[in-house]
C-alpha cells in the first residue's frame, strides 16, 4: 500500500470523526452516529477515494487494512471531540446531553477515558475491517454485473489475423 493512500485515508476519516463526534451529542442521534461511526466510515471513505480517483481496491487485505485503519483513526477523532464538547457543555452551560458520558469524562481518571478509548477503538477498528471487506465484494459484484452487461469489444493485437 501507498503511504500517500494510508495518509489520506486517516485524514478523511480523522475529518468523518471529527464530525460524527459533534452529531453524537444531539440527543436521540448519538445512538445513530455511533453505529454509524461502527458500521460506515470505511465503506464510505473507500468509496469517496475511490470516485476521487487516489486508489483502487486490489486484494481482499488491502481492502481490510483500510477499514481496520479508517475505523480505528475515526474513533479516535470521535472520542476527543466528543469528551471535549461534553466538558465544554458542562462547565460553560451546566448542560449534558448524555449524563453518564458527562459524568465519566468530568469525574474520572484520564486514563480511564484513555482505555475506554482504545477499547472503542479496536471494536471500531474491526467492525470497519469487515464493512470494508464488505465494500470490496460489493464492488466487485457490481463491476461484474457491469461488465457482464456491457462487454469489451476485443481487439485483435496480433497482426497475423489481419492477413487471413
Amino acid at each position: 500500500m501507498d503511504k500517500l493512500v494510508i495518509k489520506d485515508l486517516i485524514v478523511y476519516s480523522l475529518i468523518l470523526g471529527f464530525i460524527f463526534g459533534v452529531f453524537s451529542l444531539v440527543p436521540y442521534i448519538g445512538t445513530f452516529m455511533l453505529f454509524g461511526i461502527m458500521l460506515f466510515v470505511a465503506p464510505l471513505v473507500i468509496l469517496y477515494m475511490i470516485m476521487a480517483g487516489k486508489m483502487d481496491l486490489t486484494t481482499i487485505k488491502d481492502s481490510i487494512i483500510e477499514g481496520a485503519i479508517t475505523g480505528f483513526s475515526a474513533n479516535i477523532t470521535f472520542t476527543l471531540s466528543a469528551c471535549i464538547i461534553l466538558a465544554l457543555l458542562q462547565i460553560g452551560f451546566q448542560y449534558s446531553p448524555n449524563y453518564l458520558l458527562t459524568t465519566m469524562v468530568m469525574n474520572s481518571s484520564i486514563w480511564i477515558v484513555i482505555m475506554c478509548t482504545l477499547f472503542l477503538g479496536t471494536l471500531v477498528g474491526t467492525t470497519n475491517a469487515f464493512s470494508g471487506f464488505l465494500t470490496y465484494y460489493i464492488i466487485n459484484f457490481i463491476r461484474d454485473i457491469y461488465e457482464k452487461k456491457h462487454p469489451q469489444r476485443e481487439e485483435k493485437k496480433d497482426f497475423s489475423q489481419f492477413l487471413q
